[in-house]
């Protein structure tokens, strides 16, 4: 009895080895090749795991027509076990004839598609087997794009309480990935994601190469367009701005957020977007606060003074020191603060030239209150959430489009240290990314025409990663193990027929022993 309660041990073990050696080793070798799509950033909802669920389901099948033929044919265990092989058989050639047959048609279609749009794509043979190096390949020329732009994939909103700064509301919209002011513009602490970045960029360099192809600079076309918005007494815009009704823009879905007045609540005395502005009075009150604490600070003084009676070439540390100790109190102001920069000598010339020049204003002896506020613009100005800018009323979409587009990868990227179109220097270098007061951004390593190339290749990826390298990871290990999937299965049945034999032999002995 003894000896026989150890048989029935072993054929258990052997009756689970070889089932686990079918369909969850199935299961878990495609999880494992599957791995690239789920750590993916272009697979979407449930893509990243679908080659998971598609093997599990295939398992889920066999399991349900097992209980099936269990209550079907309870006494005929060769007919179940031949039952749910063939099924086995069935379910696993499936995704490769599927792969081969019904997905390589629609395949080509896809790459004649992606072919106008200038992007090369492997053949089809090619892609089956080499899916998840081109995965692999696409992560990492996206994560160096996002590098360059300092911008994580998915985006983010910096705003506390998820409100802009004049306390509007923010709305999310996760199918584009964009936090939203009232007024359809990013909200003000939005970071861009790479979908936002992506659209971004292909507006701006889109239209503007349109153009160029047309012998036409877009920016002087954004300005003419502005110019005659602005000084047209009729235009939308005016009208909008004066609290009118009736514009052309109400036809298509135009409507106040708030009421006709609201850019005149925005823009007006105390309004809620100038309330904000860092202007030139309220500039002067900063420095005329500056100028009294540390005019009177004596240990400010001493140390300044450490530097007394040193060379430099221009007019010496000492005299430098003296000049700004004297302008130090409460009288000073944007005028004595650049009259004195513009006064000190390095090298022979005047530091406002200097620092003019670091603006690009090239052969310039003097640095002026206008390129003072230049350098400020991001603070001396507020876009307000709350009304529309003057690019919505822009009847040309493709330049409405790159007005939004140049805004955005200018002025609000700046403010957030994501700038995504740097002005060229005089060497033509771009710099994008976090450019601040403290950091000079990156060296911008593409063009126009690499990035629109990009975005049409990674559309493609994102197509392929999505549609067909799920069932292509399934296809893979199904090709290998649909064989032994069948065959353990067969050795599963086995043993479990083997175990009932045993078990009969306990039973007719345990009756013997009992008469």
């Amino acid at each position: 009895m003894v000896k026989t309660r150890r048989k029935i041990t072993t054929l258990r073990v052997l009756q689970v080895l070889f089932y686990a050696l079918g369909f969850p080793l199935f299961v878990h070798l495609v999880m494992l090749v599957a791995r690239p799509l789920s750590d993916s950033n272009l697979t979407t909802g449930i893509n990243g795991s679908l080659s998971i669920l598609i093997a599990a389901a295939m398992w889920v099948v066999v399991i349900i027509v097992q209980l099936l033929m269990s209550a079907v044919c309870r006494k005929n265990r060769m007919a179940r076990a031949v039952v749910v092989a063939l099924v086995a058989a069935v379910i696993t050639i499936a995704p490769i004839l599927y792969s081969d047959f019904l997905l390589k048609g629609k395949y080509e279609e896809d790459v004649k598609a992606a072919a106008e749009k200038g992007v090369e794509a492997e053949n089809y043979e090619v892609q089956l087997t080499e899916y998840a190096e081109y995965v692999s390949a696409t992560n990492a020329e996206i994560n160096a794009f996002l590098e360059v732009f300092n911008i994580e994939f998915a985006s983010r909103d910096y705003n506390r309480g998820g409100a802009n700064t004049d306390l509007s509301e923010v709305t999310y919209d996760p199918e584009k990935d964009v936090y939203l002011s009232p007024n359809g513009m990013y909200s003000d602490g939005y970071r861009f994601g790479y979908y936002a970045a992506k659209e971004v960029l292909t507006n701006y360099y889109s239209n503007k190469l349109a153009y160029e192809a047309e012998g036409k600079d877009i920016d002087v076309e954004l300005a003419k367009a502005v110019a005659e918005l602005e000084s047209n007494p009729s235009s939308d815009w005016n009208k909008y701005k004066s609290g009118a009704s009736e514009s052309s823009f109400a036809k298509e879905g135009f409507e106040y957020i708030t009421s006709s007045t609201e850019y005149e609540d925005a823009y007006g005395e105390d309004g809620s977007a100038t309330k904000y502005y860092l202007t030139e009075e309220r500039l002067n009150a900063i420095l005329s606060v500056i100028g009294d604490k540390f005019g009177n600070n004596a240990e400010l003084k001493m140390l300044l003074n450490l530097f007394t009676g040193r060379g430099d070439g221009g007019e010496g540390i000492g005299a430098i020191v003296d000049k700004v100790l004297a302008i130090l109190n409460k009288d000073l102001d944007i005028d004595t603060l650049l009259g004195v920069v513009n006064e000190i000598e390095l090298s022979g010339q005047s530091l406002g030239a200097m620092l003019a020049g670091l603006l690009g204003q090239e052969g310039v002896t003097e640095l002026t209150k206008d390129m003072l506020f230049g350098l400020l613009v991001n603070f001396s100005s507020y876009q307000s959430p709350m009304t529309y800018p003057v690019y919505y009323f822009i009847e040309d979409a493709d330049l409405r489009d790159y007005a939004y587009a140049k805004y955005y990868a200018t002025v609000h990227g700046a403010t957030l240290g994501s700038v995504l179109v740097g002005t060229p220097d005089a060497n033509g270098n771009e710099y994008v990314g976090e450019i601040t007061m403290s950091t000079s951004g990156t060296l911008n390593p593409y063009s126009g025409e690499d990035l629109l190339y990009m975005f049409n290749k990674w559309d493609f990826d994102q197509k392929l990663q999505n549609e067909y390298y799920p069932v292509f990871a399934v296809r893979e290990i199904a090709l290998k193990m649909s064989a032994v999937i069948v065959f353990t299965l067969m050795a599963a049945y086995f043993f479990t027929a083997l175990i009932d034999k045993q078990y009969a032999k306990l039973t007719l002995k345990t009756e013997g022993g009992n008469r």
